[in-house]
């Protein structure tokens, strides 16, 4: 069955890892749901299955994610000559909002890590109707007018704030990065776009940490080949799920993921409520 509740898994992840629905979230109650031992691995495939999203974030993102990159090593080489424009120079301004917009989860997940980790199931319950509320705020907030050309540098401190707060399980990352990007007055577009490359740096520090776990033996390693399969299922559906979300979040749906994260939320407490008593 390891590769049955591995290919779940990884179906879970790429499926919700977009939708702001929380697939840490999803993950968890998929573990629960299965029973299959997922619980000494920790972290480590939640982390594998996250990389595996990543190749999706590139497949469709691959031009900006390249403009990043050339953004970065331009934006070095003008710091040395004393030459940076920000204004003139769009790429290496989104470099910037990224690192700062990164640095809220980042401090998060080094310092409170180890405690969300033991963090009891029936929290992700109570953060699923947390995400429903920020689903709902969303779907009435009307469209802001910042893009990357006219953005600033502090636009990226909300977002930044709002993923911090994502790592919590049952919290959504992208929903909450969304909300965050429309509450800086970002348009649909680039708040979408942003809340995904935003993922990236996150995701890659993250498995940094995990991997490091690994080769100390701090953490388990799961097994190889049900793990290679998880994660090519992740990739695959991560795709697909991106491509409906730019849909949908230029739809202005975000009313309909209210309504499920609430009762999805609801269901887990009382399931736990039962378990408990």
């Amino acid at each position: 069955m390891d590769y049955f509740n591995y290919g779940i898994l990884g179906l879970v992840q790429g499926l919700t890892e977009f939708l702001p629905v929380s697939s840490s979230g999803h993950l968890a109650i998929f573990k629960n749901l299965l029973d299959e031992g997922f619980g000494d691995l920790g972290l480590t495939y939640d982390i594998l299955l996250h990389l595996a999203t990543l190749f999706a974030v590139f497949a469709v993102y691959y031009k900006d994610i390249w403009s990043l990159i050339t953004g970065f090593f331009a934006l070095v080489r003008d710091i040395f000559k004393r030459q940076v424009d920000l204004d003139k120079n769009p790429n290496q301004k989104f470099v910037i909002m990224v690192l700062i917009a990164s640095v809220p989860a980042a401090l998060v997940g080094f310092l409170l890590g180890d405690a969300i980790e033991t963090l009891p199931f029936i929290f992700v319950g109570f953060a699923l109707i947390i995400t429903a509320i920020e689903m709902i705020i969303s779907s009435k907030m009307k469209p802001g007018k910042i893009t990357l050309e006219n953005a600033k540098l502090k636009d990226a401190i909300l977002p930044g704030l709002f993923q911090g707060f994502a790592i919590l399980p049952g919290i959504s990352r992208s929903g909450s990065t969304v909300t965050g990007s429309f509450l800086s007055g970002f348009d649909r577009a680039f708040a979408v776009k942003f809340s995904f490359i935003l993922s990236i740096p996150v995701i890659l520090g993250s498995a940094l940490f995990d991997i490091i776990d690994i080769i100390t033996g701090t953490a388990d390693a799961p097994l190889l080949g049900p793990t290679i399969f998880g994660m090519i299922i992740a990739a695959v559906s991560g795709y697909l799920s991106i491509k409906f979300m730019i849909k949908l979040f230029a739809g202005n749906k975000f009313r309909y993921f209210a309504y499920y994260c609430g009762l999805a939320g609801t269901a887990v407490i009382i399931w736990q409520l039962f378990v408990i008593l």
